[in-house]
């Protein structure tokens, strides 16, 4: 926790970033990775090999756009350096784990954008229902966007916040969906190549074989399997699909294990 606090305390962000909470999740995925790196590993290997190969296809590399770059720690940025003229790695906060590998990078930018747009709707009126105006200030130049395992995660910060101000459940969820359902819009209609990399749905799996003790008003493993993107129904299939066990046994409980399906989009 102390690490998780100066984490907090030395990481460049910007006030809305740190009173809406975006800098304190930032800070807790980077300490889950640590605890948890080699359950995440074919994740983000997974995710790295998707990006490459979206890039190879690509006829023209003047811009490439990430959104979602946070530590970077599914970018294989040293790999895609070279294969283009400028890369902007888009987020509201840029610990600086990703800061440090750009640096050795002169092709690499930073951009600090509210990738969901509603982050100065909420501070602005916290009991209030935003509407979610994805705003992508894209350079002229670009010629790709990446969404990199990010859509799944925009209304969960948001979320946090309107329960802590009293908005009621009901409420959130039919909005969270339409926080997802903005993001892929947005990415539909940019007019260039995108592809979008994100969990769809989560499920519980017991450990070691074990079987789960539960009382009748309880789920099992199996009827735990829920979408991850508050009930949005993605217009198109996967390109591939992989599993990524988020929450490895004992990470949340000795009894059961967090796994997310995510899946390679083209929007």
């Amino acid at each position: 926790m102390l690490v998780e606090a100066l984490t907090w305390l030395i990481t460049p962000a910007p006030w809305a970033a740190r009173r809406l909470g975006y800098l304190k999740e930032a800070v807790a995925i980077t300490a889950r990775y640590r605890r948890c790196r080699a359950a995440w590993a074919p994740h983000l290997e997974q995710s790295r090999d998707a990006i490459l190969a979206f890039s190879a296809q690509q006829p023209r590399r003047r811009t490439l756009v990430v959104l979602g770059s946070g530590a970077g720690l599914d970018l294989p940025l040293e790999a895609l350096a070279p294969q283009w003229q400028r890369i902007v790695l888009v987020d509201l906060v840029h610990p600086w784990a990703i800061r440090r590998r750009a640096a050795r990078l002169p092709q690499v930018a930073f951009a600090t954008w509210d990738i969901a747009g509603v982050a100065a709707t909420l501070l602005a009126r916290p009991d209030h229902l935003p509407e979610p105006v994805p705003q992508w200030p894209l350079p002229a130049d670009t010629d790709a966007v990446v969404s990199l395992n990010v859509m799944a995660q925009l209304p969960v910060v948001p979320l946090a916040w309107l329960a802590a101000h009293g908005v009621p459940d009901a409420a959130c969820d039919v909005w969270a969906q339409q926080v997802v359902a903005a993001h892929w819009r947005q990415l539909a209609r940019l007019g260039i190549p995108a592809l979008l990399i994100t969990d769809f749905a989560a499920e519980a799996r017991p450990c070691h074989n074990r079987t789960l003790q539960r009382t009748p008003t309880q789920a099992t493993p199996a009827e735990m399997v829920q979408s991850t993107l508050f009930g949005f129904a993605l217009p198109h299939a996967p390109v591939r699909t992989w599993v990524w066990t988020i929450a490895p046994c004992g990470e949340v409980s000795p009894a059961w294990e967090r796994r997310l399906h995510v899946g390679v989009f083209a929007p």
